[in-house]
């Protein structure tokens, strides 16, 4: 049966736009993900890393999964292994990062995974755009919108940016 998920992804390294293009394009690619809907790119200050860490760029993407949340997991993580990302660090700059923030209508709370993503409430460059693609989704526990956790002054701090996005 399939599911919608939605999955963030973020980079702060390397040319950022073609690592959000390259994970894009690896998941989309994987059987039992369809993809339907990807939002714009967003810039943002980094948050909750070491001081010096350079932007972000962050996308969201929709898709239909028929794999379970563990198995979408060793995927994301196979895909940011095989760009570059290493183990180094909380919150430590990284070529790519893919957060599965839903899961359908899923809570789960496991050592390797927690659904929904446990700080995306309080991180506008994950709801900006998930609102842009999901205007209707809501939190599985409150059933508020998650449009509504977004402060209306964050919003100058993540920023919608031109495509296609390629550092030099």
């Amino acid at each position: 049966m399939n599911e919608t998920v939605f999955l963030l992804l973020g980079s702060n390294l390397g040319d950022r736009g073609a690592l959000l293009d390259e994970a894009a394009r690896r998941l989309t690619g994987t059987p039992g993900l369809t993809l339907t809907a990807a939002s714009s790119t967003y810039a943002s200050s980094p948050a909750e890393c070491p001081p010096g860490s350079p932007d972000f760029l962050n996308r969201v993407l929709k898709m239909e999964c028929s794999l379970s949340p563990l198995g979408l997991l060793d995927i994301t993580q196979k895909i940011e292994t095989d760009l570059g990302r290493t183990g180094k660090g909380t919150n430590a700059p990284r070529p790519i990062d893919i957060d599965i923030i839903l899961f359908g209508d899923r809570i789960l709370r496991t050592e390797r995974l927690e659904i929904p993503h446990p700080r995306m409430k309080r991180r506008p460059f994950v709801l900006v755009p998930l609102a842009e693609v999901a205007p209707e989704a809501v939190d599985p526990a409150t059933r508020r919108p998650f449009a509504d956790f977004i402060p209306p002054e964050s919003l100058q701090d993540v920023v919608k940016c031109e495509e296609p996005v390629h550092d030099r």
